[in-house]
């Protein structure tokens, strides 16, 4: 890998993490376009590309992070929100790299149309944070598990059906991926991979460029979730999704 893909790729990060359009999927369709052969051995600059993000997240969202560290209920609602992720992730995993394989990965994007379609359909109708609509969240957020499927867009529609309002919604749903994020990256830290030959400055310019469009992202698509304006993004989902699938099944 050189510093100019790594940078590009960094980039990607930045951008599509906090659109409703799956990272993930992105990521793997730019290392297609640039010749970078994916694998495990990409895992920790996929990790630092992704703490780029989550960096530039905490950061625009400090206030609200430190309001929910000092209230025990609101901890509650995000641990609750948690809780259905964590044996999706164990016990479903034949499922999770069954549905990892390219050839699916335009289905999972035009899921994620469908799901913003649906968000974009729903009025608001006595907006609450109750469990029930918390734990409804929480279990939307396993979907994400599959590459394609976006975790700000299954969630965010998941409020929105919820009755909860654009930016309550997309508030709730970036505020729960911190410690979602932070612990996946644990996780596969943990598992001990091999680390690829990568050069040192191809993980920091990846780093970097993930964490400073990041930081302009995370505001843009706040602005985004206040107009309401969210259908072209279900439209772009579909769409690649369409080209996705015919680059990977044809």
């Amino acid at each position: 890998m050189s510093l100019f893909q790594a940078i590009i790729l960094g980039l990607v990060q930045g951008l599509t993490e906090f659109f409703p359009v799956s990272s993930s999927a992105h990521l793997r369709l730019a290392k297609m376009a640039l010749g970078v052969e994916d694998g495990e051995h990409l895992l920790y600059f996929d990790l630092l590309c992704h703490l780029g993000t989550l960096l530039a997240l905490i950061f625009y969202l400090r206030k609200d992070v430190w309001d929910v560290l000092k209230d025990v209920r609101k901890m509650g609602l995000y641990f609750l929100a948690l809780i259905p992720l964590i044996p999706a992730y164990f016990l479903l995993k034949p499922l999770r790299v069954a549905a990892s394989e390219p050839q699916y990965l335009g289905f999972a994007l035009m899921i994620t149309g469908a799901l913003l379609f649906t968000a974009t359909k729903k009025r608001e109708i006595n907006p609450s944070k109750k469990w029930p609509a918390v734990l409804c969240i929480g279990v939307m957020q396993t979907m994400a598990l599959i590459p394609g499927i976006s975790r700000s867009g299954s969630t965010i529609t998941a409020g929105r059906l919820c009755g909860w309002e654009w930016r309550e919604a997309a508030k709730f749903s970036y505020l729960l991926a911190i410690p979602t994020i932070l612990g996946g990256e644990l996780l596969e830290t943990l598992k001990g991979r091999p680390i690829g030959n990568i050069a040192p400055i191809c993980y920091v310019g990846g780093f970097l460029a993930s964490l400073a469009l990041g930081l302009v992202a995370v505001r843009f698509i706040f602005w985004i979730y206040e107009t309401g304006k969210v259908k072209p993004f279900a439209w772009y989902c579909l769409s690649l999704g369409i080209f996705a699938w015919a680059i990977f099944n044809g």
